[in-house]
């Protein structure tokens, strides 16, 4: 059997740009696409024929279905996207020896050569050192000073950074600029800076007390504090 039968059809980038690329009115009219425009699922389905032949038809028909499962998970995404997932298929020939199911090639549409992982965009933003434009811009949007001095398990600052990378990735995927004001998550509208920052300063005093062990009720910490002092509580000076 030869490489042709085992691995996609090897394509150039510029036939997938050629047959993805353009424009399509009708996903432009729609603010808020339901599904995959018919042109563009149609024009998938050719090139997904092209690549895998009885590999694809035979598992998802020979025909597209605008009203199904691809149409429906490819929702929001452009020619350009769709273009990127199928370089990847390529790219990636030996993984991807048979179609790989909608939710898969989404997010191959989505993948940005050159981007690091989340896990890697974390790590770097907590070392401030950045691998990527779009690590930086998404660290500067969480905040710098705070991701300096969090931890590597800091599952609140995480959240943040991890929506904030997601845009920027989104930008990049979609070939627009990576700079530009990143929306404030719902949960943090009420909240100012010094708000948020007094909330991780709070966090960090709270963590450290329980690393060294001191306890973490009030009058614990003060009869602690006072035993240490060697002052007895009958002598004690009343404020």
């Amino acid at each position: 059997m030869n490489n042709q039968q085992n691995h996609p059809q090897r394509v150039t980038s510029d036939l997938v740009d050629k047959v993805l690329s353009q424009p399509s009115t009708e996903s432009e009219q729609q603010t808020q696409p339901q599904k995959l425009p018919d042109r563009l699922l149609e024009r998938l389905w050719l090139k997904m024929a092209e690549m895998y032949g009885h590999r694809w038809t035979a598992n998802f028909g020979e025909r597209a279905d605008p009203e199904g499962a691809w149409a429906n998970v490819l929702k929001g995404l452009t020619g350009q996207h769709l273009a990127n997932g199928l370089n990847a298929l390529v790219d990636k020939g030996e993984e991807y020896d048979w179609p790989p199911p909608a939710n898969v090639f989404r997010a191959l549409c989505l993948e940005v050569p050159g981007l690091p992982t989340e896990d890697d965009a974390w790590g770097q933003a907590l070392r401030g050192t950045y691998g990527h434009l779009a690590v930086k811009i998404a660290a500067e949007a969480t905040g710098t000073y705070d991701l300096r001095t969090s931890r590597l398990d800091d599952r609140s600052l995480r959240k943040v950074f991890s929506r904030n990378y997601a845009i920027v990735r989104a930008r990049a995927a979609m070939g627009k600029p990576l700079d530009g004001e990143i929306p404030k998550a719902i949960e943090h509208q009420q909240k100012t800076p010094m708000q948020v920052q007094f909330a991780h300063s709070h966090r960090e005093a709270r963590d450290l007390i329980t690393a060294q062990g001191l306890p973490t009720d009030p009058k614990q910490a003060r009869a602690l504090l006072l035993a240490k002092m060697g002052i007895c509580r009958g002598g004690q000076a009343h404020g």
